[in-house]
């Protein structure tokens, strides 16, 4: 299995038994108490109650580094965002979502974010695309993304926006891209974030489902997420 294949301790020298008196990774210093003050923000709950169904449902488990990139003819990622055209639509909620990958160096054409080309890919074929990035621990790197993305859309006429966002209060820690395309909805979830290490060198897991009702579920919350950071649909 891919666990076992991962927890390998012959083979992967950065494996070790935890214990508490690790200096670094063990128990807590003596006399800890976990602060059980969580605060709040007063963010109004789009879904009270977990989705819960059942029924017989299209699904592919994706990993990284192995199959996040795959051709768009072999599933993936890639490929579900490649069903997108005209009339259609790609909603996507990212803790981050780089403008680029390689170097500081380098550009969206010199080393390009796959992820982020497939997006574009979809608005040119006149698929409706919007992208919420998360504000609250952006770095930069978010708002020179959303740059960049409302720029592209300027100039080439796209039905395209990107939006920084902090709907919650605490930041956005989603990693989620909803598509609707010839009548069918599909939903990408998991842990892959928007940089070339998630996607190439990280062990990430994400499942992909076509599901008229997760898609809903899931679609209703980036709705009112996206309009809670300004955006306009």
């Amino acid at each position: 299995s891919l666990y076992a294949a991962d927890f390998d301790p012959q083979h992967h020298a950065d494996l070790f038994r935890w214990t508490d008196a690790d200096p670094k990774y063990g128990g807590p210093p003596s006399g800890f108490v976990p602060d059980g003050d969580t605060g709040g923000t007063g963010y109004q709950l789009v879904h009270p109650q977990p989705l819960a169904f059942s029924g017989a449902l299209m699904a592919e488990v994706i990993q990284s580094p192995e199959t996040s990139l795959l051709p768009v003819d072999q599933g993936g990622l890639l490929g579900m965002v490649a069903r997108a055209g005209a009339g259609d639509s790609v909603l996507v909620q990212q803790l981050y979502e780089r403008m680029h990958w390689g170097s500081s160096s380098d550009t969206p054409q010199t080393a390009p974010n796959l992820r982020l080309d497939a997006y574009i890919a979809a608005a040119r074929r006149g698929a409706q695309v919007r992208i919420l990035l998360d504000a609250y621990f952006d770095g930069g790197e978010n708002a020179e993304t959303v740059a960049y993305i409302s720029q592209l859309a300027q100039d080439e006429g796209l039905d395209m926006r990107a939006l920084l966002g902090n709907p919650t209060g605490r930041g956005i820690h989603n990693k989620m891209i909803l598509v609707q395309a010839g009548g069918q909805q599909w939903v990408h979830l998991g842990s892959i974030n928007g940089s070339e290490a998630s996607s190439k060198a990280n062990r990430e897991l994400a499942i992909q489902v076509q599901s008229d009702a997760v898609y809903d579920y899931l679609a209703a919350a980036f709705e009112a997420d996206w309009a809670n950071s300004g955006g306009v649909r």
